[in-house]
């Protein structure tokens, strides 16, 4: 039975076009899909004839992903509602700019699993790729990307799988769980604190199913949470940061929450003038303002508090963030704020430990 697929442009590397700007060749967006459209023709007339698919191309935007908001990922997932629900598609391939792949990856994935841990309504397989180099560019990885990307989607429509997933060079990865690791390698894309879930080799398309989720599993209605906070910053831990510059985001208003990136796993100063605890216990009791912290190291955990450092941060009201990456803190946070999850400190805590698509270990203590 031929497996229809909504091919959706959302912009990116993969689709920029050259242009002169006085003596320098800069890739830009093009004006519109019709010159990225017609490149992925050929490839879409071939997979169409050896996987037996229908695929229906769609514009969604061209721009360099660097210009993506939180206000495009809600205009893709409530695309990927009416896909599913309304339109009976059997699987969505997105193409996407690499630099905030992984934050999109990660807001289709909390957004159509939902609020519900236990239950997710997606019943159908969400692909993303993108690529280093645009798909006209010979010898480049755009086309190779793409092809998978109609390959991936099809072998997750066989075997029942209703997930997000990435798929980058030979690799295939849970969407909530990437990142994106180089600016020019083919191989751009990694989950290290999750395994692959997939792989693209000689053999084809390799699928982990015990690692996702399952269309059987899945409730009939797709009950989104698609909104996404504002006024969440990040902040990157060095030595000798003030922390009275932290307090001042909190005290100044216009700030919903913080997010600390830790030297280690949630270890902060602690001493001096330097000392961070103060400023943590403040902002978090005093003015109510939850403070997140993770790691910026690839692959890293905070919160297992084996130091000193982080288990005084803790106990001074730093919310732990376990196994997620710092994207997926980042994108996290505004979903818990804007559908409203939590309300209190504690909340923010247990969801915090809470996996609802994927995006952590989940903690039992």
């Amino acid at each position: 039975m031929t497996k229809r697929i909504l091919f959706l442009y959302n912009g990116g590397t993969i689709g920029l076009v050259p242009e002169k700007r006085g003596e320098d060749i800069v890739l830009v967006p093009p004006k519109d899909s019709k010159v990225f459209k017609e490149a992925c023709d050929s490839i879409i007339k071939d997979v169409k004839n050896q996987l037996d698919l229908e695929v229906i191309f769609e514009f969604i935007t061209s721009r360099d992903s660097t210009n993506m908001t939180p206000n495009d990922w809600e205009k893709l997932i409530f695309r990927i509602k009416k896909a599913q629900d309304e339109e009976g598609y059997n699987g969505i391939a997105i193409a996407h700019g690499t630099d905030t792949l992984a934050y999109t990856s990660t807001a289709l994935s909390l957004a159509l699993h939902g609020k519900d841990p236990s239950k997710s309504g997606l019943r159908i397989p969400v692909c993303i790729t993108g690529a280093q180099n645009p798909i006209y560019e010979p010898g480049g990885d755009g086309k190779f990307n793409i092809e998978n990307l109609f390959r991936v989607t099809h072998k997750s429509i066989e075997l029942g799988i209703a997930d997000v997933l990435v798929n980058f060079w030979d690799k295939i990865l849970l969407g909530c769980r990437v990142l994106k690791t180089s600016e020019k390698d083919f191989d751009a894309f990694d989950s290290p604190a999750f395994p692959h879930v997939g792989v693209i080799d000689g053999k084809g398309i390799t699928l982990r199913t015990d690692l996702l989720k399952k269309k059987s599993d899945a409730k009939e209605s797709l009950d989104l949470a698609p909104k996404f906070g504002r006024g969440v910053i990040s902040f990157e831990l060095t030595p000798g940061v003030d922390p009275n510059v932290l307090l001042g985001f909190v005290t100044q208003g216009g700030i919903s929450a913080l997010i600390l990136k830790s030297l280690g796993e949630g270890n902060v100063c602690n001493e001096g003038q330097y000392n961070l605890l103060p400023t943590i216990e403040q902002a978090s009791k005093e003015y109510m303002t939850p403070i997140f912290i993770t790691t910026k190291f690839v692959g890293g955990t905070a919160g297992e508090a084996h130091y000193e450092t982080g288990y005084e941060a803790i106990k001074a009201g730093a919310i732990p963030c376990f196994d997620h990456t710092d994207v997926a803190v980042d994108v996290k946070v505004r979903w818990l704020i804007g559908n409203g999850i939590c309300s209190t400190l504690e909340d923010y805590n247990k969801a915090m430990s809470t996996n609802y698509a994927g995006e952590v270990t989940a903690r039992n203590d």
